[in-house]
């Protein structure tokens, strides 16, 4: 591909001192609450379900919701980073996601749509200018500044998931008080990068780089991405009512809950690491698909065990994101590359994986159980292998002039 690279305005890279410190911190509390609009709501799901009349089918529409968002408007963040100071940028998107966490807690089935659609959005942008923002202010870090990213992010679902019923309870019983409690979060993380905001940011100038539609890598990284996060967007919104199911209370069931997308952290943030230091990655991707397969098949087989299971799932499931999180990086031979790729990838990642909790909920309602809905997990959590060979090879895009 050809293209006249776009040359990245900014301040130094910060690579040490307080100033470094701060906006690692900064960064970090940020992509926490990057996810607790979605770990929030599956422990709260089916007492929202019954107060609201709602199905299975359109539960999962509203778990879809949001990561349908993340798909439809991570195109926008090449563009708006080149009108607009990342760090500014990242100030509205964190306003927004609190107005929209707040929104949420109004009751209702169409404030609960709306405030999820509002705050997805203002997620899909921040979540594609953050690694632009790390691989600009942070050339020689991306490997493990990613999985510090990645990290964040399933600690946002962990936390969100395991704090979601105790709140309900503290908050007498109330579901949507329980959601609205994650806008304060969302304005403290903010309020982080106001400084940052005030003074001249980080903005991309130049022309961007042209489109990844006829570049067969580009396509293998998105959908790997897609598959794997509709995995795990799908057992997200799930399994707390596949745990039910199996006798568990759900109380216990959001505990569960939290504690696979909790031990997430750990991959998350290793496997980054890992691949950055590897020619090619394949046989990371052989052992991730591997443990999470164990782990979906071990709970359909044996839910007696989902102690078990979930840890295993939890393995697989931060391994291939954090997989999913650096190989853009990787596969991007340059800044440009990596940005041009990071959208794309979120763009059609995101939109695979939006189909995810519908498709469970639907096969749900057709089959009256669970059994169903596990095997099509399984299914989709063996694609990961089929459509994450071709990304893994060591083979780049490189926009060059």
């Amino acid at each position: 591909m050809s293209a006249a690279a776009p040359t990245p305005v900014r301040p130094p890279a910060a690579t040490a001192g307080s100033a470094g410190t701060a906006m690692v911190l900064a960064i970090f509390l940020l992509s926490i609450n990057l996810r607790t609009l979605f770990g929030s709501l599956p422990p709260l799901l089916p007492d929202a379900r019954d107060d609201l009349g709602m199905s299975a089918a359109a539960s999962g529409l509203l778990t879809t919701l949001p990561v349908a968002c993340l798909g439809a408007f991570a195109p926008l963040a090449p563009r708006l980073a080149r009108r607009v100071a990342i760090e500014r940028l990242l100030v509205a998107c964190g306003m927004l996601t609190a107005a929209g966490a707040a929104m949420r807690g109004l009751g209702g089935t169409a404030a609960l749509f709306a405030g999820t659609a509002l705050a997805g959005t203002a997620i899909a942008i921040a979540q594609a200018v953050v690694p632009v923002l790390v691989r600009t202010r942070f050339p020689h870090r991306t490997g493990m500044l990613t999985g510090t990213f990645s990290m964040a992010l399933a600690i946002g679902a962990a936390v969100a998931a395991a704090l979601a019923v105790p709140l309900e309870r503290l908050f007498g019983d109330s579901w949507a008080a329980s959601l609205a409690f994650w806008a304060l979060p969302a304005l403290a993380a903010t309020a982080l990068w106001v400084p940052a905001a005030l003074r001249p940011g980080t903005v991309v100038s130049g022309d961007p780089p042209p489109p990844l539609a006829r570049v067969g890598l580009a396509w293998s990284v998105a959908v790997f991405f897609g598959v794997q996060a509709m995995a795990f967007y799908a057992a997200l919104a799930w399994l707390p009512s596949i745990l039910e199911a199996s006798g568990y209370s759900s109380g216990r069931a959001g505990a569960l809950l939290a504690i696979t997308t909790g031990i997430q952290l750990v991959p998350a943030f290793v496997l980054p690491i890992v691949a950055a230091r590897l020619r090619h990655q394949v046989w990371l991707l052989v052992a991730i698909v591997a443990v999470s397969l164990a782990g979906v098949v071990g709970l359909l087989a044996a839910p007696g065990l989902a102690g078990l299971w979930i840890v295993l799932l939890g393995i697989g499931q931060g391994g291939s994101l954090g997989l999913a999180m650096i190989l853009p990086v990787l596969r991007g031979g340059d800044v440009s590359a990596v940005a041009s790729l990071m959208a794309m990838t979120l763009c059609v990642g995101y939109l695979i994986a939006a189909v995810g909790p519908w498709l469970l909920g639907a096969v749900r309602d057709a089959s009256s159980g669970w059994t169903a809905p596990m095997i099509v997990l399984i299914a989709i959590t063996a694609g990961e292998l089929v459509a994450g060979l071709p990304a893994t090879r060591a083979r780049t895009v490189r926009a060059q002039a």
